[in-house]
């Protein structure tokens, strides 16, 4: 969407949201021709009763809370030398964070797909919860592809870290490009902080929920198997076969979640291993099964999720983010389990 367009559409959302005021007669929206170098993108004007009100516009062509907070910034810089003035952000879609970022700072906001608030003298008109029909789906699979969860693990698993670009890239065998367009997505939307070419996580939560709204567990390759032993005694059995082929293990899911914050019984064993394929199946000491199992191991679409294992009790488990992403797909009780392990490990871990 260019410029033209982008006024053109803002004119129109604004046209839409005030005719909903009783009382606002002669409305006029226009290009800014305030003289100064630096000038709203509109001018709104209209009567309510014998006054007249003058509201500043500043126009975006995304509402991330970036972006959002910078015409925030720009707009109470502008008011100061317009006294009386209102400052209104409009956007294609503005998000609850952006929203929030008005709110604080007493700016309106006015969106394409009609949600709005202006709070002013006496009027105040809100509408909320209109979907965005401009989401940019491809950003977020750039933000969710496999070696770019890489470096969301990393900054996940150390959030109180700076990390500059080229060790994070190093960490986690990626490329300092990679990193770079990360952190602009991230920058986007408020969830990481850049200072002196560090970075460093603000949001973790909101970044962990999202990812979690995102994240693809089909794109691993799982091989289901059934045992008569116990979920203890399949464990074991697991990790010493691991041990003695010196192939890369972690245990996740229910497995792994146990470890950090054991919650409720479960049994399935679930486990990451890598050297898991068609000509070494037989190799395991398990039946295999297409229904029943309760033995589920996962060879991995990608070395990430070995990143932060930690051995506990003897045995390798996969890192309390990776165990709480994998709990997403379990239907016994598995939110359950990772809410659990969300208050009780990875928030404290956070603070």
């Amino acid at each position: 969407m260019n410029k033209h367009i982008e006024i053109e559409e803002s004119r129109q959302a604004i046209f839409s949201t005030l005719r909903r005021i009783p009382e606002l007669a002669d409305i006029q929206v226009d290009p800014e021709t305030w003289t100064e170098k630096h000038r709203a993108d509109l001018l709104v004007s209209f009567r309510k009763q014998n006054d007249r009100k003058t509201l500043l516009v500043e126009v975006s062509s995304s509402g991330q809370p970036r972006l959002a907070r910078a015409a925030v910034n720009s707009l109470m810089t502008l008011r100061l030398n317009r006294p009386g003035t209102y400052g209104v952000f409009v956007a294609p879609y503005v998000s609850d964070a952006s929203a929030k970022i008005c709110k604080d700072n007493r700016i309106g906001y006015i969106d394409f797909v009609g949600n709005c608030w202006l709070h002013f003298d006496s009027i105040f008109i809100e509408i909320k919860g209109n979907p965005n029909r401009f989401s940019k789906k491809s950003e977020l699979k750039s933000l969710f592809k496999p070696k770019a969860e890489r470096i969301l693990r990393a900054l996940l698993h150390e959030p109180g870290r700076q990390w500059l670009t080229t060790e994070l890239a190093e960490s986690v065998v990626v490329s300092p490009g990679q990193v770079s367009n990360v952190r602009k997505l991230l920058l986007g939307r408020e969830w990481i902080q850049d200072q002196k070419r560090r970075i460093k996580v603000t949001e973790p939560l909101q970044l962990l929920d999202s990812w979690l709204a995102n994240y693809q567990s089909n794109r691993n390759t799982v091989y289901e198997f059934y045992d008569m032993g116990s979920v203890g005694e399949i464990e074991s059995t697991i990790a010493t076969i691991c041990h003695h082929m010196q192939t890369r293990y972690v245990f996740t899911s229910f497995s792994g979640a146990s470890r950090y914050a054991p919650h409720t019984t479960y049994k399935t064993v679930t486990v990451y291993m890598n050297t898991v394929g068609a000509n070494n199946l037989g190799d395991l000491p398990f039946k295999p099964v297409t229904s029943g199992a309760n033995v589920r191991i996962i060879s991995p679409h990608d070395e990430g999720v070995y990143y932060g294992a930690r051995t506990i009790r003897g045995q390798n488990v996969a890192s309390a983010i990776q165990c709480y992403l994998d709990l997403k797909n379990e239907k016994a009780r598995g939110e359950e389990a990772a809410g659990a392990l969300l208050e009780q490990v990875i928030k404290p871990s956070w603070q």
